[in-house]
């Protein structure tokens, strides 16, 4: 699957994509904040961390996030929390 430096996407479906994220893993203070700011995000309607594996589930409305507002608060939460994250290259998955 796509990796980006730091974060890998090891599975996706549309509605649906699991992520491993170097960051995150054995840091329980970022993955708590990764976990707010991803729930507090337009189209995502829940999110699972596991600080011990760097695991981030991210289940989001497959249909909201193809309107630009709200995958622009996506990718801008993204940027937020990863800044070296190349968020345009994230785009294309948002629309499948």
């Amino acid at each position: 699957m796509f990796s980006f430096p730091g974060i890998r996407i090891s599975h996706f479906s549309p509605g649906r994509v699991r992520l491993k994220v170097d960051k995150v893993k054995n840091n329980e203070t970022f993955a708590k904040k990764v976990e707010i700011e991803l729930s507090n995000t337009l189209c995502i309607t829940e999110v699972e961390i596991n600080a011990l594996t760097g695991s981030v589930l991210v289940k989001y409305d497959k249909y909201a996030i193809k309107d630009a507002k709200n995958s622009d608060h996506l990718l801008a939460t993204l940027k937020k929390l990863f800044p070296d994250l190349d968020t345009e290259k994230l785009r294309p998955y948002l629309v499948e």
